[in-house]
């Protein structure tokens, strides 16, 4: 890999390995989607028109990419075996886990719309501006969709788990 190319690569592999499998929640499944967005991105460097920032034309394959996967594997996504995983290899913060894999739960019981506006916003950290320009929305529709995907995403953790806790 060139260095300018390496350099994407180092930037961005966590932040866009961290949507996919929030996305996915598997971590197998979200290495190859990852490699896959960068190998699409690193084809079509041409295609970079520069309209956007770097970060938000990746995530705009990114997202594509999952939904390309979604759509062939038409399945439902379960919670991966990790936290079993992490048990057996002596991982005392069994509250941690829980917290975890109830966020993860709630999180797949969102639309997939819903589901990115919290991951982008709340865990990208990524600006309204942004999440506009990769779900090709206008920013007013983007603030209304997370507003209601927070709210939903409370009710429904309350309703499950008993609360939000923070």
């Amino acid at each position: 890999m060139s260095e300018p190319f390496s350099d994407i690569y180092e930037t961005y592999k966590t932040a866009i390995y961290t949507y996919l499998y929030r996305s996915t929640y598997d971590t197998h499944i979200a290495e190859e989607l990852t490699h896959d967005t960068f190998m699409k991105a690193f084809k079509n460097i041409r295609s970079f028109r520069q309209e956007s920032s770097l970060k938000t034309w990746l995530f705009t394959i990114a997202r594509n990419t999952y939904l390309s996967y979604k759509e062939k594997s038409a399945t439902k996504y379960e919670t991966s075996d990790e936290w079993h995983e992490r048990w057996e290899s002596g991982t005392n913060d069994v509250e941690a886990m829980i917290e975890r894999d109830s966020v993860l739960f709630v999180l797949s019981t969102l639309t997939e719309k819903e589901r990115t506006y919290i991951i982008l916003r709340d865990q990208q950290d990524m600006t309204y501006q942004e999440i506009s320009e990769i779900l090709d929305e206008k920013t007013g529709t983007v603030k209304v969709g997370i507003f209601r995907a927070r709210k939903k995403f409370k009710e429904t953790y309350r309703d499950e788990f008993g609360g939000i806790q923070k």
